[in-house]
């Protein structure tokens, strides 16, 4: 960011973009911009003085256009003044997998340039300047609008320092209809690429906000053209900062660190603009990280040991005198936590909580038994227990909760207060940890409202699994560990599959497989759930393409958490990766389950009404537990409605379930929606269920969830594997 306003430039102008933009859809009246449109835009360039022609668009879907053929005449005729595009359906390294070459009718004196990039955390950094495509040497756009030789294939930075405001971009309806003066193009390479607002061709560069694709390849051409790009990595920067930051810290007992932490940051950073503007890159991140990760600890470290150790309100030691004290060893720390501190705190009035918490010392002093009694600020307190009076615990804590009975008296103010105890009698971890443990047992007691509880070795490694979740899912799913299994679902009246449903799995490499239930509620409290849904929803959608590629047109279900229909950008998210995969929006259904916050929720509301406006079939999922209610029946207007998998599995042995699952059938057929009963683990059940009139089923009996391959290679053996 720094770069991209400091040391801002102009690109040369050598490059202009002529766009398939909003002006142009526009004029054409918002028609598809068909084959005949492109063979214009190329006969206009090629009549032009334009020194060559970057076309940014696949044609692999349009060959079969009937007027197909002029096209590639019209990119046959301009021979090697025109660059075709060569995307893959991915790129990693220096390789781009499953290229996508340009239709022979092109011709074979057209140039053939590579599109593709890497991300990284969501932005654009590097491009390449060749990659290996099918043993082959494919050049980029970047190094062939740069004229750069090429032997070998090699990714290079990008120059942020360039203005994407200063590129030159002409509409392409101008070109077409001659409006444009042809000389404005004399000389100038022409990238010819989609810019108008709904083109999925966007993304992130850093510094700056979401550019089209072509803009990256112009600005990484830029780059070249001024010499060779040199990335020095993130190391030697950090080696710096790691050397300086301890060189401060031994100087006159780091008094000035706090000075040389500025000026190394300063310097770093100042090295980094001035290297940029010689096309040399230093990543100083990972170092400008390391040296505020140290001042913050200094601080900190700084901010302890000169804060009092006595608290001010009791007069007794505080926290930070219990966990500064020689090891605990083999004593239990006790915590006692006043339950509603902040609400009395809140209540009485004047100095009243400074008697509140005098009464409560006193009455805590009498189990504490000689040994010393800590509080902290917010009403917590605790003290240790020596191991010989390890059998004595519960006792003492029971006789506490007597002496709690009894209400305090604050002037005239008669309180009723409740106290909480925690124990770890652990003798693993330091004093700091061992007296978080203890509070985080108190807390567990006021939450199952108990006398006290234990810290337990099951609570410490639910804890480390819960504050490392968020690394763990962002590694899980950068290597694989999450992925997604797909079930079968069959019409129960012909045993005809007419869909899959799409469910996460997630394999740790030490924990073994974890149940969905757990990690998906872990996910939607940690904030992780929309990347999680989207990463699912990309792997349906693009295995739903897959499939109908192959024959195969049968419907895909995603499961969507209703916590993410807040989210404004969530529709248009979706639509970029149906087009992305042109698969079409009737295909995909989405499941929703948590009714009530659709209910509550203004933005939910309108954000499902978008995605059935937009085609997409919209499901109640696990109907007749949690949420879902008549109520939500009337606020979506459903496509199908699946019942619970508890009531299936039970219907043949309870006749109340039975009379749900028969019901909920009549409601989904009266409403105009399709039945889809889940969990059927036999053929009994999916004979009942055909005899009740439901349309659809799924379970172990048709079908268990299974990898995307094992699911089309059955799909594909025979058409008989497609009937239940």
């Amino acid at each position: 960011m720094a770069i991209s306003r400091i040391a801002a430039r102009p690109v040369s102008g050598d490059t202009v973009i002529v766009a398939l933009d909003d002006k142009t859809l526009q004029a054409i009246g918002g028609r598809d911009f068909d084959i005949n449109h492109h063979r214009r835009l190329v006969r206009a360039i090629d009549a032009s003085p334009a020194r060559r022609l970057f076309i940014d668009f696949s044609y692999e879907r349009r060959v079969r256009d009937r007027d197909f053929p002029q096209f590639a005449a019209a990119v046959r005729h301009m021979g090697p003044r025109i660059v075709l595009a060569v995307p893959s359906a991915s790129f990693a390294g220096n390789t781009a997998n499953m290229p996508l070459w340009p239709d022979r009718g092109f011709g074979r004196q057209a140039v053939q340039g590579f599109i593709g990039w890497e991300y990284e955390f969501w932005q654009v950094w590097k491009v390449p300047l060749a990659v290996r495509a099918d043993g082959r040497l494919l050049p980029s756009f970047a190094s062939i609008l740069a004229n750069r030789p090429i032997d070998h294939p090699a990714n290079f930075a990008l120059d942020l320092s360039y203005d994407p405001d200063t590129i030159t971009q002409y509409s392409a309806i101008d070109i077409m209809s001659g409006k444009l003066d042809p000389n404005l193009l004399r000389g100038k390479d022409v990238i010819f690429a989609p810019t108008s607002a709904a083109s999925p061709d966007q993304h992130y560069l850093p510094g700056h906000d979401k550019v089209h694709g072509a803009y990256i390849h112009l600005i990484a051409s830029e780059a070249l053209k001024r010499g060779e790009p040199v990335d020095i990595g993130w190391l030697p920067a950090l080696a710096l900062a790691f050397v300086a930051s301890l060189a401060a810290l031994a100087w006159q007992n780091g008094r000035r660190y706090g000075l040389v932490a500025i000026g190394l940051t300063f310097a770093l950073i100042t090295a980094k603009l001035v290297s940029s503007l010689s096309l040399v890159t230093i990543q100083v991140g990972a170092a400008c990280f390391l040296i505020a990760a140290i001042t913050a600890n200094v601080s900190r470290n700084r901010r302890r040991s000169s804060a009092q150790r006595e608290n001010p309100v009791s007069g007794l030691p505080n926290f930070e005198a219990l966990r500064s004290q020689a090891s605990f060893g083999s004593a239990t720390v006790i915590a006692a936590k006043v339950v509603n501190f902040e609400d009395l705190a809140a209540f009485i009035p004047g100095d009243g909580i400074g008697k509140l918490v005098e009464q409560v010392t006193r009455r805590l002093q009498l189990a504490s038994q000689g040994t010393t009694l800590h509080h902290d600020l917010d009403g917590t307190f605790a003290w240790l227990v020596p191991y010989y009076q390890h059998s004595q615990i519960e006792g003492q804590l029971a006789g506490l909760a007597a002496l709690f009975n009894a209400p305090l008296t604050i002037g005239e103010l008669r309180v009723d207060v409740a106290i909480a105890f925690g124990v770890n009698d652990e003798f693993e971890g330091s004093n700091a940890q061992r007296l978080a443990a203890a509070l985080v047992a108190a807390e567990r007691a006021i939450r199952t409202r108990s006398l006290w509880t234990k810290y337990t070795s099951r609570q410490k490694e639910d804890a480390g699994w819960q504050l490392s979740f968020h690394s763990q899912l962002e590694d899980a799913l950068t290597g694989g560990d999450i992925w997604v299994a797909f079930q079968p679902q069959y019409q129960i009246a012909t045993r005809q599959l007419v869909g899959v449903e799409a469910l996460a799995r997630w394999t740790h490499p030490t924990r073994g497989p974890i149940p969905p239930d757990e990690f998906i509620v872990q996910a939607e409290k940690s904030q992780d759930i929309y990347r999680l849904t989207l990463f699912v929803m990309d792997q349906a959608i693009r295995s739903a393409a897959q499939l109908r590629d192959r024959g195969m047109p049968i419907n895909m279900s995603v499961n969507l958490s209703a916590t993410l229909l807040d989210h404004s950008d969530l529709v248009g998210t979706i639509r970029v990766m149906l087009t992305a995969h042109h698969l079409p929006p009737e295909a995909l259904t989405i499941e929703i389950t948590e009714t009530a916050q659709i209910e509550n929720s203004r933005q939910a509301r309108q954000t499902l009404a978008q995605l059935r406006r937009t085609g997409i079939r919209l499901s109640i999922d696990d109907y007749g537990t949690g949420q879902s209610n008549l109520e939500y029946l009337t606020e979506v207007e459903a496509d199908e409605i699946k019942i619970d998998k508890r009531f299936v599995m039970t219907m043949r042995d309870s006749q109340r379930n039975l009379e749900v699952v028969k019901s909920t059938i009549d409601l989904a057929h009266r409403l105009g929606a399709v039945a889809v009963a889940e969990g059927i683990e036999d053929a009994e059940t999916m004979t009942l269920l055909g005899q009740l009139g439901c349309d659809v089923g799924q379970g172990y009996h048709l079908g268990k969830p299974q990898l995307f391959s094992e699911l089309a290679a059955t799909l594909s053996a025979s058409p008989q594997n497609r009937t239940a």
